[in-house]
């Protein structure tokens, strides 16, 4: 089992350290390897608007991480693919997986509650689930294809390429790590076609309770069945980790006869204040 940090993008300013919501993010990815974790992950929305608080950009504050860190995994949960440009996603992309000698994962999604105002709607951006599917299908296509460094090209109902060669290619080959978020049917597919799954379990500090640990392990069967590669699958179970050790003992036992490979420890604002996220990280992962 690996353990690894989901931390909102998002923090109150003037609350304990949190001065900076930029600085101090990459601040906690440099606590988070110091202190042994095993991965660090930011939310990637743009504003919400039932709390306007300071939010920054989650792909500028993992380069400014990867050039402080040497061993993390850095990456997203997730990105919403639907509204951002597939090709400049994939140059960035490339750039920071340079940048960290290949330690990128891309958490890529629909979008959390894809037509809400705030990510979609206030931007007069697509809303209907039909047609964000059919983007975000095309654009894992185009993200894939500008990464093998080979002359590609793409027609498709939404996005267009002509013939393009994408250079350098990321570090890690064949590609970085796509692991695709949610949780229903037509998600589960999806991660059969690449590298990872990942969702949610209890936030109690949230509200939100998410799938148990049995209802994961019915859901990688069907990704099993759907799966016709045979390389490995990663699977990232985010909740808020229980403060007692031998329950998470039990935790990682029941998770890894089901298949999850990472437990992220949800870190947010709601949860912590800027010092207590700070202290609790230093902390470091379980020992289990």
């Amino acid at each position: 089992m690996k353990f690894g940090l989901q931390a909102i993008h998002a923090w109150s300013t003037g609350d304990g350290r949190v001065e900076n919501v930029s600085k101090f993010l990459v601040d906690l990815a440099v606590e988070a390897e110091e202190a042994g974790w095993d991965g660090f992950f930011l939310w990637d929305h743009l504003w919400f608007n039932w709390q306007p608080i300071p939010m920054a950009d989650p792909w500028t504050v993992l380069s400014a991480a990867a050039a402080r860190t040497s061993r993390i995994k850095l990456g997203t949960n997730v990105t919403p693919l639907t509204r951002r440009r597939p090709q400049v996603l994939a140059k960035q992309l490339v750039s920071l997986d340079q940048i960290s000698d290949g330690r990128v994962i891309l958490g890529a999604g629909l979008g959390s509650k894809a037509a809400r105002p705030e990510d979609f709607a206030s931007f007069g951006e697509e809303t209907s689930y039909a047609t964000l599917n059919e983007m975000f299908d095309e654009a894992l296509e185009i993200i894939t294809g500008l990464w093998s460094g080979e002359q590609f090209t793409y027609r498709g109902r939404h996005h267009t390429v002509e013939g393009v060669t994408f250079q350098p290619v990321p570090v890690q080959r064949p590609r970085i790590p796509i692991w695709i978020g949610g949780g229903g049917g037509r998600t589960l597919r999806r991660v059969a076609r690449y590298d990872g799954w990942v969702t949610g379990g209890d936030n109690p500090s949230a509200g939100e309770t998410g799938l148990t640990i049995e209802e994961m392990g019915r859901k990688i069967e069907t990704i099993r069945g759907y799966r016709k590669v045979d390389t490995p699958l990663d699977v990232a179970y985010e909740f808020e980790f229980p403060g007692d050790g031998r329950e998470m003992e039990v935790l990682v036992s029941e998770a890894e006869e089901v298949g999850i490979t990472w437990f992220l420890d949800g870190i947010f604002g709601l949860r912590f204040d800027g010092i207590k996220a700070l202290e609790y990280v230093r902390e470091g992962p379980p020992e289990v």
